[in-house]
């Protein structure tokens, strides 16, 4: 029986961001239990899982391990998940290959591409003739050397990611093609230094007409198996970022070669084209106030997103509430453990007056507050309701419900928490239809768990997850728009594949 090794190693990481990743902020299992928790989870692994289990094959765990976006992960955390997973290779005999989940964007202390490692560490372990692939979150920073360890490297197409799934299920396609002998893959990889300043949703044009483009190259050439379009995460500082056209197909370089050209050339063209356009907080309130039919609204915070891996501690949106005098009421999560702590300490129906918030953003102040506390949880685990992420676990970490003289709630919590998720809120009895709105800290994945829960509106708010030209240090890498004035790259070809030479010429 054709024997498959799977994992997930889960985390995405700003590296502007002081908070480092801990062991205590994953969501792990191992083992058999990796099997049975994730085989009906909404994500990559769980596409990957079913789609193996109905091809018959016998699926080898190893372990799951999730974070919430953040800092750079503790070098000793991933390095003891990297050994544990070439431990479980290693003990579990002959295999035929590995299909993982990554998400493409972690950076660990001492390690630049994490997933790039381990990748490269599984080859030399598993040999020439194991079929390797990957799927990964489209906000991957894809390396040569993750490119160079693995035989498919695929990515999720959407941005919200709707199709999480869906990226599991073509990366253990492939590789179950791969092995039954109807696929020599040829992959070709160009790279563009430049990030996104905007229209990052792929409904946004001009990214959906890059979109369209690759789905019509896709149809036209059945040669071609897959175009992934990786608009990475822009709040990374490691060298060759940028942009990352991946087109494979089989056994032709040629038809790789012009699927990614086609994509790379009008992404570089059109690189003065991303843009958006969000309302201000004081703008936002009042459209809440005046859209009474629309209530509640789940407001984004842009600029302190947890999922694009920031600390979550700010409450701009309640301060500008407060100033504003608006009769409305809302829900708002913030990163504050001294605050969890001092409540869970205090005990339900205390009153405690302390600042709030604002410790961990750099420019960030805490906000003042006398609260009531209502609710308290020393574990704050929820199991997300989805899509995104459907059945994962995850955590708050120790946490509190304290009302404010106004009447809203502010959700207290350890760990920076996953808000995109309405059941953050309802796993503490919080019933958000009592609101007017409620704040996620997210930008574009929010819109698809809190459908029919809440009307989205993205907000325009500070903080180190709002991408600002000139902003941030960035330092090891060179990039439209830091550099504005950046010339126009070589668009090389990166070939990488079973049967053709590993790096191509220039491209005009």
């Amino acid at each position: 029986m054709t024997r498959i090794l799977v994992c997930q190693l889960w985390q995405e990481s700003h590296d502007f961001n002081p908070v480092l990743t801990r062991r205590s902020d994953f969501a792990v299992e191992e083992g058999a239990a990796m099997l049975t928790a994730n085989a009906q989870a909404g994500s990559t692994l769980g596409g990957i899982l079913r789609r193996l289990a109905r091809a018959g094959v016998e699926v080898v765990p190893t372990l799951a391990a999730r974070a919430r976006p953040g800092g750079r992960v503790e070098g000793a955390v991933y390095e003891a998940f990297r050994d544990a997973v070439l431990a479980a290779a290693q003990a579990a005999g002959p295999l035929d290959g590995a299909v993982f989940e990554l998400h493409g964007a972690m950076t660990a202390e001492g390690h630049d591409s994490p997933e790039a490692d381990l990748m490269t560490r599984l080859r030399a372990l598993l040999g020439p003739r194991a079929v390797i692939a990957v799927g990964l979150d489209l906000h991957g920073h894809v390396t040569d050397a993750l490119m160079a360890a693995c035989d498919i490297v695929t990515a999720c197409k959407e941005n919200p990611h709707s199709d999480v799934v869906e990226a599991g299920e073509r990366a253990a396609d492939l590789a179950l093609e791969i092995l039954a002998g109807g696929l020599r893959p040829a992959t070709t990889m160009i790279k563009l230094p430049m990030l996104l300043r905007g229209g990052a949703e792929t409904v946004d044009r001009p990214l959906a007409d890059l979109h369209a483009i690759a789905r019509a190259a896709l149809a036209a050439d059945p040669r071609l198996r897959d175009i992934s379009i990786f608009n990475v995460h822009p709040f990374r500082d490691v060298p060759d970022m940028g942009q990352t056209v991946i087109a494979i197909a089989a056994d032709d370089h040629g038809a790789a070669d012009e699927a990614a050209l086609a994509v790379a050339r009008p992404l570089w063209a059109w690189r003065a084209r991303f843009s958006h356009t969000f309302p201000e907080a004081d703008a936002a309130l009042d459209m809440v106030h005046a859209q009474a039919a629309q209530r509640p609204f789940v407001l984004a915070d842009q600029g302190d997103r947890v999922l694009a891996g920031a600390p979550g501690d700010g409450l701009h949106l309640l301060e500008r509430l407060l100033a504003s005098g608006l009769p409305l009421r809302g829900v708002f999560p913030v990163t504050d453990p001294d605050t969890a702590a001092a409540a869970i300490a205090a005990g339900p129906g205390a009153i405690i007056t302390r600042p709030v918030g604002g410790t961990m953003t750099p420019g960030f102040m805490p906000l003042p507050l006398t609260l009531t506390v209502r609710h308290t949880d020393p574990v704050g685990g929820f199991v997300q309701k989805g899509p995104y992420q459907a059945g994962q676990r995850s955590t708050l970490g120790p946490c509190a419900v304290l009302e404010e003289a106004h009447g809203n709630l502010i959700l207290a919590t350890t760990a920076a928490g996953m808000t995109q998720d309405p059941a953050a809120f309802t796993a503490q009895g919080i019933d958000l239809s009592r609101f007017d709105l409620v704040v996620a800290k997210s930008g574009n994945h929010f819109k698809l768990s809190f459908a029919g829960v809440a009307t989205p509106m993205v907000v325009a708010t500070p903080g180190l997850s709002a991408y600002r030209p000139g902003f941030f240090p960035y330092s090891r890498s060179r990039l439209w728009p830091e550099e504005p004035d950046l010339p126009l790259p070589s668009l090389r070809l990166r070939r990488f594949g079973r049967s053709a030479p590993s790096d191509g010429s220039a491209a005009p």
